[in-house]
């Protein structure tokens, strides 16, 4: 291959000359701009890298020295060149236990999360509804033994949610946390924890059945619990498979607090919010209250910091999206009963004050 572009060549003798490259048969072939001369030719095996700056790279052209070349950046041939000097050779030799290192680290990284995976996964199989329940329980319990709750609160949230069919698979319990933090969150097993924060966030019934209804659908398609288990491997897997909860009473307590803060993938939470609207149609309720809902705390986190369901929950325009979509496509048009009115009003007031 040749080219027209130049290179500077030194000999040791005379004065730098350009020089035309033709890279034939393993080596480099300079030629005389000027009289378009053949110059020399100098073995691949032979040419050596030397250095390099913003504009040039040189090469030695003898194993002994004496003969250098030096090539602009821009050269159309310099990376073949590369290709067949020590520079390749000598840059693949630095990059190889780095590499190597960080190829190991991938792969067990990768194995890792294949194993949480799997390992959750099988599981997840082997717990029963009732062992899970009684994980539920044991959480829940250590949970609010740290928060303080609003027993009329309480009462009035169970009765709303009464007036619902929320599962067919669990028993739900509801339990408002008096505090002005923004959440809510399922525990596997059947119990629903809600903020006094967010109930005041909201301004529609409908609202409040869009929340019950997505957080009843992380706990009927077991969400919850797999995506705690996830968070849970080794020894403690392998306790909760075989029913060993003894053995893991103390573990557990420490793990109640990944409830607060528990995340799910996007998927999951897509489930939720579309089984959740599914169940607003099926109780009569309109599931643009799902839409309103995530335009009320979105509006809410303006200007402030919503440490609780947003960072758990964010609220992307692809969700929003969906659920306008689902919405325009399940309307419902008959007035909420007045019994779920009512259990919203008193639940709003007590919220509220």
């Amino acid at each position: 291959m040749t080219t027209n572009e130049t290179a500077i060549y030194f000999n040791g003798k005379d004065a730098p000359r350009s020089v035309r490259l033709l890279l034939f048969q393993r080596a480099v072939q300079l030629y005389d701009c000027a009289g378009n001369d053949f110059i020399s030719a100098f073995a691949y095996k032979d040419i050596r890298y030397l250095s390099e700056d913003n504009s040039y790279l040189r090469f030695s052209l003898l194993p002994a020295g004496g003969a250098a070349l030096e090539m602009p950046r821009q050269h159309p041939l310099l990376s073949e060149l590369l290709a067949h000097t020590n520079r390749r050779r000598s840059f693949t030799a630095r990059l190889k236990w780095p590499a190597l290192l960080l190829t190991a680290l991938a792969l067990l990284a990768g194995l890792y999360f294949l194993l949480v995976s799997t390992v959750s996964g099988f599981a997840l199989q082997f717990i029963s509804p009732q062992k899970e329940a009684e994980l539920g329980e044991m959480m829940f319990n250590n949970l609010i033994a740290q928060e303080k709750t609003d027993a009329r609160a309480t009462r009035l949230l169970n009765n709303f949610a009464g007036d619902l069919q929320l599962s067919e698979k669990y028993r739900l319990q509801f339990t408002v946390v008096d505090d002005s933090l923004v959440n809510a969150f399922a525990v596997p097993g059947g119990h629903i924890v809600v903020y006094k924060g967010i109930l005041q966030k909201m301004q529609q019934p409908e609202e409040l059945v869009a929340l019950l209804g997505h957080e009843s659908t992380h706990i009927n398609e077991r969400h919850s619990l797999r995506s705690i288990l996830r968070q849970m491997t080794g020894g403690m897997m392998l306790s909760l498979v075989f029913g060993d909860f003894g053995s893991i009473g103390g573990a557990i307590a420490d793990k109640a607090d990944l409830l607060q803060g528990l995340s799910y993938s996007r998927r999951l939470e897509e489930e939720a919010d579309q089984q959740g609207m599914q169940r607003m149609v099926d109780n009569g309720v309109n599931p643009r209250g799902m839409a309103m809902l995530m335009d009320r705390l979105q509006a809410a986190e303006q200007g402030q910091r919503l440490p609780g369901f947003l960072s758990t929950h964010p609220v992307t325009a692809d969700r929003k999206a969906a659920a306008l979509r689902f919405a325009g496509e399940h309307s419902v048009q008959q007035p909420l009963p007045p019994r779920l009115l009512a259990d919203w009003q008193a639940l709003k007031t007590e919220a509220d004050d």
